[in-house]
């Protein structure tokens, strides 16, 4: 007698009943079986069906895809970050898809006319920054082609230089006020706020990124001595930042209460199956919900996610008239110039230094005022 289902039992009835063979290439009929048993076997493990998306895939136009698959291996082997390299793949993908369009089928039919086109182009649709780091891989790619006698001219000198300097941007912050009303707007009585409320808290009171924060495990926590101590995403430098009592308290809150028991050291997890670790842009849709929900003003342009409140953390130390040095370190900051942007959204200390306008001395020449 069968009184359980199982994923085994599941596909020893499709053999059975259709003769069913697993093949690389299943028939649109097969394709639907199969999906029932593991749509089964879904439930039965986690309880709900599970929504498989296929995960975006970028490729390069085909005349170009083993140079540039061996140019993103010479790339990663340097040490470059994956985060930068999935930044190449995109950059890559969308200038192999314009040579392709305009009849490029060899790298060493690439012109100066092309490498001026596809900028331009990109510079309709895309943000400085992007075209900035694009034009920058380009003359790593360009180098690397030349370097390997791939191509017979360094194309590299031909890239345009492109000005695009972080100073030029203010970024984006919101008041104290602010900031109460997103965490009041927390409901805290169920598994999703406590996790959410304890992120924000991270966010809003110690400036982590939100890449940090999905892979804080529990060895981070340094709960003799109330400091939370991790490696960071971006620079690869180690950061040990104090663990403050509203912090800790919400942490511990949503580990009693909300977190699922699986088996994973990180902390903040996924709610729906498959639990596991939390990825970076759920972030954002968190922090941006609850910025809807606390009816906050969001400016044409302004930014509202994680990096938001990193930043409006920069912004209340500098009004505390917190020293530089100190905010580089709570932040992260190898370098005290990336701190030194947070000064243009101190405004109220700005206007102390600011001068009285002199008096002008209005001469009328051939008439009366």
């Amino acid at each position: 007698d069968i009184n359980h289902f199982s994923l085994d039992l599941g596909m020893t009835f499709l053999k059975e009943r259709y003769q069913f063979t697993e093949t690389p290439n299943l028939s649109s009929t097969n394709q639907h079986r199969l999906r029932a048993i593991q749509l089964l076997a879904d439930f039965q493990t986690h309880q709900r069906i599970l929504i498989r998306r296929k995960k975006k895939r970028y490729e390069f136009a085909q005349p170009f895809e083993k140079i540039f698959v061996e140019f993103m291996d010479f790339r990663k082997n340097a040490g470059i970050s994956n985060k930068t390299l999935e930044s190449y793949i995109i950059y890559l993908e969308r200038f192999s898809q314009y040579l392709f369009n305009h009849e490029v089928n060899y790298v060493t039919e690439i012109e100066v006319e092309q490498i001026y086109g596809f900028i331009q182009s990109s510079a309709a649709v895309y943000s400085t920054s992007t075209i900035y780091c694009t034009c920058c891989l380009l003359r790593v790619l360009f180098r690397y082609l030349f370097n390997r006698k791939v191509i017979t001219e360094d194309l590299s000198i031909a890239v345009p230089s492109i000005k695009c300097s972080k100073k030029s941007k203010i970024p984006s912050a919101y008041s104290q006020e602010e900031i109460q009303q997103l965490l009041q707007c927390v409901d805290r009585g169920n598994p999703k706020g406590k996790r959410d409320y304890a992120i924000l808290l991270i966010a809003i009171r110690l400036g982590i990124r939100a890449s940090d924060i999905c892979k804080l495990a529990f060895d981070n926590f340094k709960w003799e001595s109330n400091t939370i101590e991790f490696k960071q995403n971006k620079t690869g430098d180690t950061i040990v930042l104090p663990l403050l009592n509203d912090v800790g308290e919400a942490v511990i809150d949503y580990i009693k209460y909300g977190r699922p028991s699986v088996e994973t050291d990180k902390v903040f997890l996924r709610l729906f199956a498959p639990i596991g670790q939390m990825k970076a842009p759920t972030l954002h849709s968190i922090v941006t919900h609850y910025m809807n929900k606390a009816g906050i003003h969001i400016t044409q342009g302004k930014k509202h996610g994680p990096h938001a409140l990193r930043h409006s953390l920069a912004s209340a130390l500098l009004h505390n008239n917190t020293p530089m040095p100190v905010i580089s370190e709570i932040l992260g900051h190898t370098d005290s110039k990336t701190t030194s942007i947070y000064l243009k959204i101190d405004t109220l200390n700005l206007r102390k230094y600011a001068l009285d306008v002199p008096s002008i001395k209005v001469v009328l020449i051939g008439g009366v005022l």
